[in-house]
């Protein structure tokens, strides 16, 4: 998990009391006439509206011959209200509706279902299916910037300012967090007017990314945002109410999609750091956004007392697909990822979900509610984390070349990549989604010698792998707290002064990268070079 380099967390302790969760299930009534024959084909964005394609195999008994169209909100399991649209009954109708943009009625976040009308009720007859290229919307996007895979977590101290060891470490990627709860309320001197309503942000907590985010992207870096969402007084509505019986007690909380305020204040601070940091407005530029942390380990980074994991990833991504929807209709040039740890099969709890089912469930739930071409950022440490000479395992078995590996980490990294290319996982054009490496780190407790090594080793299976995007590295400076848990894993120590590993990484991708890819070979026994990279 990336520590906050740009400020602390605000963290308090206040009774909460445990809510009801009915809001939980995500099933749907649908008509027993015509059940599971009625499909949403699509619902896409055109020019001011939203076109629902619909195709049915049976048509379904109705008193009236029309199919109408419900728009609901994430949290709602079954239609309401009135219909928003209507249209003909057959085998294959589509039924165009406003899209109401910069309106309290702006549909880019609903969800949509079909009903009929039986003895004068409405009676749905399709599941829900949600806006699929919000990407429509984002009219000048910039261009990625791909100067190359190498990253790094940076020492929020060491940005800009005069210092440049960034730019002397060649620095290509850099990845920050961003808190929500530091982006709502605070000075209140930031007005946002969305969907016909102003909202008031912290312009001192804003300044404070700005600094980072602009002077990384003058430096010519690539960035990655991690959207994080810690408990700050007052603002408990930011948080989902299966999350609220610990306040205080996580660092980070579920994001909240099952209330109005809690809804509405997700879509405005999504949609309004997406467009502060698109590159036009002179905040600087990010390129990918990531969507809470390690989601597998909810417990510790994305807390929700839900122990039953369907439920639990239904809830993450309506707030996923909420904060895609915001960021790709700003900039449609961006990935926005999913975050998982390297406990690939390997389960500590039952309430600590192994990365592969919870891709297995969260691709699942995407697919069936509108297919989005959402990312992925995985954090491959070694098992032990704290162990860095992974070429002689101080626990066999834990690290295999197979699907079934109850570890990811760099030394069969290409088995994640190998996954996401299995039909079923990969994006809306066929292609394989992109992976980043967020988050990767080796510590320099065991050897300097051997932190180097695995350094320069795990950047070179990236470049040998055409699916990761980048590979950013834990981090520039030692961390205190890392440092107590046996995880030195800076580039320097805490007073300035640099170890082995910062001019292996300096040095690895430049005129003089053959030499220091030898002596990592040779540090680390490994005889074919070539071969051990698994090339994808």
């Amino acid at each position: 998990m990336i520590k906050s380099i740009v400020k602390g967390m605000r963290v308090a302790v206040v009774s909460a009391a445990v809510f009801s969760c009915v809001f939980f299930t995500r099933s749907f009534d649908v008509a027993a006439a015509g059940a599971g024959a009625v499909s949403i084909s699509s619902a896409t964005i055109s020019g001011e509206n939203v076109i629902v394609k619909i195709s049915a195999s049976d048509l379904p008994d109705s008193d009236d011959g029309i199919y109408y169209v419900f728009a609901e909100k994430p949290y709602q399991t079954t239609i309401a209200g009135e219909p928003v649209a209507q249209g003909a009954i057959g085998a294959g109708t589509t039924i165009s509706l406003p899209l109401e943009k910069k309106t309290a009625n702006f549909r880019l976040y609903d969800k949509f279902q079909i009903a009929v009308k039986q003895g004068g009720a409405f009676v749905p007859v399709s599941d829900a299916k949600y806006i699929t290229n919000p990407e429509a919307l984002a009219t000048s996007s910039p261009a990625r910037k791909n100067a190359g895979k190498k990253g790094l977590i940076l020492d929020g101290a060491k940005i800009g300012n005069g210092n440049n060891e960034a730019v002397e470490l060649g620095v290509q990627q850099a990845a920050y967090n961003i808190n929500i709860s530091d982006v709502v309320g605070g000075d209140g001197r930031v007005e946002y007017i969305y969907k016909g309503k102003t909202y008031h942000f912290d312009s001192s907590y804003l300044s404070q990314y700005d600094h980072a985010i602009r002077t990384s992207t003058e430096q010519g870096m690539g960035m990655t945002i991690v959207l994080l969402n810690p408990y700050a007084p007052g603002e408990e509505f930011l948080l989902s109410p299966s999350a609220r019986d610990k306040i205080g007690s996580a660092p980070y909380y579920l994001m909240n999609t099952s209330e109005d305020t809690g809804l509405e204040y997700l879509e405005s601070v999504a949609s309004y750091l997406a467009m502060r940091y698109n590159g036009q407005l002179g905040f600087g530029q990010v390129d990918n956004w990531v969507i809470a942390n390690e989601v597998n380990c909810k417990d510790q980074w994305n807390y929700s007392s839900i122990t039953d994991e369907a439920t639990y990833v239904q809830l993450y991504a309506d707030s996923f697909r909420v904060c895609y929807n915001a960021i790709k209709s700003r900039n449609a040039n961006a990935y926005v990822c999913t975050s998982i740890d390297n406990n690939w099969t390997h389960k500590h709890s039952p309430s600590y979900y192994s990365a592969r089912s919870l891709i297995e469930s969260f691709n699942a739930h995407i697919v069936a509610q509108g297919n989005i071409d959402w990312g992925l950022a995985a954090h491959p440490y070694n098992q032990p984390m704290t162990w860095t000479s992974f070429w002689e395992p101080k626990e066999p078995g834990m690290v295999i070349h197979s699907f079934d590996t109850p570890y990811m980490s760099m030394e069969n990294i290409e088995q994640l990549t190998d996954f996401l290319s299995q039909p079923g996982y990969r994006n809306t054009k066929g292609g394989v989604r992109p992976v980043l490496l967020t988050e990767i780190g080796y510590t320099s407790t065991q050897s300097e010698e051997a932190q180097a090594a695995a350094v320069v080793y795990a950047y070179q299976r990236c470049m040998n792998n055409q699916y990761i995007k980048l590979i950013c590295f834990n981090r520039q400076t030692d961390f205190p707290l890392e440092v107590s848990q046996g995880m030195s894993v800076g580039l320097t120590r805490q007073d300035g002064t640099r170890k082995q590993a910062f001019e292996y990484y300096q040095q690895m991708n430049g005129p003089n990268a053959a030499e220091y890819i030898n002596r990592a070979a040779a540090i680390m026994g490994i005889a074919d070079w070539g071969a051990a990279m698994n090339p994808r």
